[in-house]
């Protein structure tokens, strides 16, 4: 009664791990942020302001909190609004 047929098993679900490697569009990924160079920091704020989180942009971890404390540089002196 209580006996599986026998014969082949399902496939098992296959693991998605995501992708084997974070891409950058934005920057390269050993480039180092300048954090006088507006331009290049209004890439990372949206039209309302707020700064775009690393997920999106694609940058290392470094490399986002170098992009905050140069756009929070910048806010402070007035260059970006």
């Amino acid at each position: 009664m209580g006996m599986k047929p026998k014969g082949k098993r399902p496939p098992r679900p296959r693991r998605n791990d995501g992708p084997a490697r974070k891409r950058t569009r934005f920057m390269e990924p050993n480039e180092v942020v300048d954090i006088d160079d507006v331009e290049f920091l209004r890439r990372f704020v949206t039209e309302f302001g707020k700064i775009m989180p690393a997920r999106v942009t694609g940058v290392t971890a470094q490399q986002q909190r170098q992009i905050r404390l140069g756009i929070c540089r910048a806010r402070n002196m007035g260059l970006l609004a």
